[in-house]
């Protein structure tokens, strides 16, 4: 399912990366043996030298285990018992295209940068999964519980919360944007030709372009 999550990403951006997401899939010991927090139920790590990056994803297996059953119900099934899996994994495989692709460019990205990106890909990806379903109708709903209906682990740095919590104030506005200019009016090219601009902008662009649109 996160290779299925990869491709869409890729579609709904045109994007396309040579590293696939399920060659760099690591387990919950490897994530304790690396110093990550193993109660996160995602996590990127990187470890750069020598020019190079090594990457592993961390994502629940509890939480993939859950995916398969994507479609097999209706917008309400998603949105009330799937959408917390979908959204980690898709905020997890977001971390990963995105900075594949900047690292492929030799551009340095930052953890916002980062985290404001995942944001949008998750509400991106689940309009387009109810799209496909013909319930597009329920993207309010998808877009409060995505950005309102929220809270933070408490183990959290004041830092980490910040810029978490920056991340979901701009995506949350951009993505009430998109709702009323594109989703509900049934504009499907328009939403991806938008989703593709904001995609190629860097750093303080894009959030300039997030907060304008939001």
């Amino acid at each position: 399912m996160l290779a299925e999550l990869q491709r869409a990403l890729e579609i709904i951006y045109g994007v396309s990366s040579p590293q696939r997401v399920e060659d760099f899939v690591i387990g919950q010991a490897a994530l304790a043996g690396l110093g990550a927090r193993v109660s996160a139920s995602e996590e990127l790590l990187v470890v750069s030298g020598n020019a190079e990056i090594e990457v592993g994803l961390y994502v629940d297996p509890e939480l993939i285990s859950r995916l398969p059953e994507l479609g097999r119900g209706g917008a309400l099934e998603f949105l009330d018992r799937l959408l917390p899996a979908f959204a980690i994994a898709a905020e997890g495989v977001s971390h990963f295209l995105y900075l594949m692709l900047q690292a492929t460019r030799d551009r340095a990205v930052s953890l916002l940068e980062l985290e404001a990106q995942a944001e949008v890909d998750k509400f991106a990806t689940g309009v387009l999964h109810l799209w496909k379903h013909g319930e597009r109708r329920h993207c309010s709903e998808l877009r409060s519980r995505l950005f309102d209906r929220i809270g933070y682990r408490a183990e959290l740095s004041g830092e980490e919360h910040a810029r978490y919590a920056f991340a979901n104030h701009m995506a949350r506005g951009y993505a009430a944007f998109l709702e009323s200019r594109f989703i509900l009016t049934g504009c499907l090219e328009g939403l991806l030709a938008e989703l593709r601009r904001s995609y190629r902008l860097r750093a303080g662009a894009k959030y300039a372009h997030l907060a304008r649109h939001g």
